[in-house]
């Protein structure tokens, strides 16, 4: 465990001093803040206010857990760093792990640093203390990790411009899975094309179950056994993606 969290804070320690991770993340917080000028253009309406940060939020953390993902590990191995570390008493399952962990830190980080806005900007539109707009990022939090361990799945097998094209295609069917299988069930398919899209209901990570930005805005409280859930659901699947990454690169040559 020592050289996990070791690999982990030397990961943490690259990565924030990445110019590009301190402009995208300048980028979002600036939409955040935008939200002030939006609250005057729409009368204070907050759930407008609401709906438009969280979202600026989950699309700016997605785009910042897609260049971490994909650039990190390629980072190590264009640096030697992998090889160097490798030649200690460190396993490649211990890498890996460490890698991920690191970048989660990253990501915690930058979404504390946009909670702390949305937070503040609510706030000024008289929105109080928003427990339901955290909870909501805490979900997309989930989410990006577990979309974090499947970019370094797929970088243990691919070059980094095949793993933006894998990590950006399965963010996109995470999101369309559950439609899918609701309007097949709703027009009637069935047969083998309804068994077709029932495995890529299964096969590919159902996103939407993180999804809690409508509840946010309207102030409805999600049940916390959905919240519990979702983090299970979370977690199993990075566990899976991780142990399926440590497979491949230890039979990988470097």
């Amino acid at each position: 465990m020592k050289n996990i969290f070791v690999i982990a804070q030397n990961t943490l320690k690259l990565e924030i001093r990445d110019k590009i991770l301190y402009a995208l993340l300048g980028f979002a917080v600036l939409y955040v803040l935008l939200m002030l000028f939006l609250s005057n253009l729409v009368l204070y309406e907050l759930p407008m206010v609401k709906s438009f940060s969280l979202t600026g939020i989950y699309f700016f953390n997605a785009i910042i857990a897609l260049f971490l993902g994909t650039t990190s590990f390629f980072k190590d191995v264009d640096r030697k760093v992998v090889y160097f570390i490798l030649s200690k008493p460190v396993s490649r399952a211990q890498f890996l792990l460490g890698k991920f962990l690191g970048l989660c830190m990253v990501l915690l980080l930058t979404t504390l640093v946009l909670s702390v806005a949305y937070l503040g900007v609510i706030a000024y539109n008289h929105g109080g203390f928003d427990a339901l707009g955290l909870l909501a990022i805490a979900m997309q939090y989930l989410e990006m990790a577990l979309f974090v361990a499947f970019a370094i799945f797929v970088s243990t097998f691919s070059s980094s411009l095949l793993s933006i094209v894998y990590t950006s295609a399965i963010f996109f069917l995470g999101h369309i899975v559950s439609a899918l299988l609701a309007d097949a069930k709703a027009v009637g398919i069935s047969g083998i094309k309804y068994r077709l899209v029932e495995i890529l209901y299964y096969a590919f990570p159902n996103l939407e179950k993180f999804d809690a930005r409508n509840l946010a805005v309207h102030a409805v409280a999600m049940p916390f056994d959905s919240f519990l859930l979702a983090f299970a659901y979370a977690a199993v699947y990075v566990a899976l993606l991780l142990f399926a990454a440590i497979w491949i690169f230890e039979k990988k040559e470097i």
